[in-house]
């Protein structure tokens, strides 16, 4: 009868003890908050099996075209010389780790995030990369991927 009490006092010790949980990103680690100005956008057809058919399309952006990346986890993509900062493109966005983060577009129709892949990040150079499914001729799946590369 005496290890019924001693059971239950133990299930209480673990059930209580904290466990290990990975914890968010802290905002003071997230270093692609700030704005962003786009200076290039490249655009790579991939296959349907995501092979490079052929190594893209570099397009030079305007000076005013950028990216806000703000603490709160929203951000705005801004594409007119005339626009303010919370007329753009915008949504939230969620860091995964230093490693990739999903953007959510708040004005597009309930679509599902765009998830994007950092490539190289420093306090002055950002570049990062998605890919969206595409129809070539419109017949033939595949894939466009959209390298952005922006500085400070």
């Amino acid at each position: 009868m005496k290890r019924i009490p001693a059971l239950f006092l133990l299930l209480i010790i673990f059930t209580a003890c904290e466990k290990n949980k990975p914890e968010p990103p802290v905002a003071a680690n997230n270093k692609i908050v700030g704005q962003w100005h786009i200076q290039t956008v490249t655009v790579i057809p991939r296959d349907s099996t995501g092979n490079i058919m052929n190594p893209g399309t570099t397009y030079p952006e305007p000076s005013y075209y950028y990216f806000n990346f703000k603490n709160d986890g929203t951000w705005v993509e801004v594409l007119s010389p005339d626009t303010p900062d919370d007329i753009g493109e915008s949504g939230n966005y969620i860091l995964h780790a230093d490693t990739g983060f999903s953007l959510t577009n708040s004005s597009a129709p309930a679509l599902a995030p765009v998830e994007c892949k950092i490539v190289s990040l420093s306090d002055t150079s950002f570049v990062f990369t998605h890919q969206k499914a595409t129809l070539y001729n419109g017949v033939t799946r595949g894939y466009l991927e959209y390298v952005f590369k922006l500085g400070k």
